[in-house]
């Protein structure tokens, strides 16, 4: 019998390589599907808990954000109230503001108003002719003197009030009407002096000298009532000032035995010796719309001035 010769077997030849490669990738893939596995068994119910936990931390999260924003809305509230109260506050404010004015504007109207009250009641005077002619004139009063002398009644009547500051405040613009002045005097109904120790002399008209006086004016208080005496001193003091010299007696009542009498002994001390005035005296007398004592006051100035070359004005308050 014939014996047929075979191929030798090689064990190691290229079917052998694929069997070992399927081999090895089945481990593989037995590894990777081993690997999932783990992986999927985290979703399980084991792990039901965990997922629990985080869900009530998430939750206190959220409460605890909520809390906070709560406490951030509040302060906003406050914020946003006290802006409120603070644009509450600069409005009222910006409205007081126009009020103010307001009452600024009507004060300086009613001193405007007072000033063309006391115009037009000098402008109704009858100012007696005189020999000579003023260069000036404000409402029927010269204001051509070189020289002013006040003689002010300072009694308890005339500083209550207001009237004390209406008197000042016609003392300044009558100095501001004189454009002439060179020195003025203010002296008390009694005789006595607004600055001791200046008597027989002269205060010189400069914008300080007068606003000074007017400052000082207003603790001038506490003399009496009889201008004669202030007039009579003014005239011995003065008599000799070369110049034009005017006086302005201020009051608001008067009592006297015998006005003829002390009308003519003034006016004879005021006349030179061609028997005509030194000075103009003028008179300013000021009462209440609804009566007083000052009748005798007007009937003594007006008599008065009218033999000395000056006026009378009766000014209410």
């Amino acid at each position: 019998m014939r014996r047929i010769k075979r191929a030798p077997v090689e064990i190691f030849n290229l079917s052998f390589l694929d069997i070992i490669s399927c081999a090895f990738g089945a481990v593989v893939l037995l590894v990777l599907l081993a690997k999932n596995g783990e992986t999927n068994t985290l979703a399980g119910p084991n792990n039901l808990s965990i997922l629990v936990d985080e869900v009530l931390a998430a939750q206190l999260n959220v409460e605890l954000l909520k809390g906070a924003l709560s406490d951030k809305q509040q302060e906003l509230a406050k914020a946003r109230a006290r802006s409120a109260s603070v644009t509450e506050q600069l409005k009222s404010l910006e409205s007081s503001v126009p009020r103010a004015q307001q009452t600024l504007q009507q004060l300086q109207e009613k001193a405007s108003s007072l000033r063309n009250e006391i115009r037009q009641a000098t402008a109704m005077l009858n100012v007696p002719k005189s020999t000579d002619k003023p260069t000036a004139e404000v409402g029927g009063i010269p204001t051509d003197a070189d020289y002013v002398v006040f003689v002010i009644d300072n009694s308890g009547s005339m500083v209550s009030g207001a009237k004390w500051n209406q008197v000042i405040a016609v003392v300044n613009d009558i100095l501001m009407n004189h454009p002439q002045m060179k020195g003025f005097q203010i002296i008390s109904a009694d005789g006595s002096f607004l600055y001791a120790g200046q008597e027989g002399k002269w205060l010189s008209d400069s914008t300080t000298m007068r606003q000074r006086a007017m400052d000082r004016m207003r603790s001038f208080t506490g003399g009496g009532s009889a201008p004669e005496v202030g007039i009579l001193r003014a005239l011995d003091l003065y008599s000799k000032t070369r110049g034009k010299v005017s006086l302005y007696v201020f009051g608001d009542d008067y009592r006297h035995r015998d006005l003829d009498a002390i009308v003519s002994e003034i006016t004879s001390r005021n006349s030179d010796t061609s028997g005509n005035p030194r000075f103009r005296i003028h008179g300013i007398g000021f009462y209440r719309p609804s009566g007083g004592d000052a009748a005798q006051f007007a009937a003594f100035m007006q008599a008065l001035s009218k033999r000395n070359r000056g006026a009378f004005v009766g000014l209410a308050f």
